[in-house]
């Protein structure tokens, strides 16, 4: 009887331990805030630049500061779309929802300069840097 039940338990051990990696496949710790803070960072410093050579060639190439735009919003939404962790992920969209209104406003501004809102293309640069901001403060 001692052999039986002995082998009885390892079955039992050895049936639970396979059950429980059965559940934990595909399950990961996920991305750590430091991670997501890691990957956001070069976006948010390419932002900075951005956003300043932007302003500054807006009235000497407002075709080229808005495809420069443009391009840096997709790829900003490229990296918000790669990161994981919750917590950053929404400041991350937050930010990301502000560069697309701001890159909004900067096109009708270039495509209509006479009628341009100068007051709302600089309150969704304030935004953006607000948002960039918060992202910064959570990330230490």
């Amino acid at each position: 009887m001692t052999i039986t039940t002995s082998l009885r338990a390892r079955r039992a051990v050895v049936g639970l331990v396979a059950a429980g990696a059965l559940l934990l496949t595909g399950c990961t710790a996920g991305q750590s805030k430091d991670e997501a803070c890691t990957q956001l960072n070069e976006e948010l410093t390419a932002a900075s630049e951005e956003l300043n050579s932007s302003i500054s060639t807006l009235a000497t190439d407002p075709e080229g500061a808005v495809e420069a735009l443009e391009s840096f919003r997709d790829t900003f939404g490229e990296t918000v779309d790669g990161i994981s962790n919750e917590e950053i992920k929404a400041l991350a969209e937050d930010t990301e929802d502000s560069l697309g209104t701001y890159v909004d406003e900067v096109s009708a501004a270039a495509g209509d300069p006479a009628n341009a809102d100068s007051e709302s293309v600089m309150a969704s640069v304030t935004d953006f840097q607000e948002k960039a901001a918060a992202i910064q403060e959570a990330c230490g």
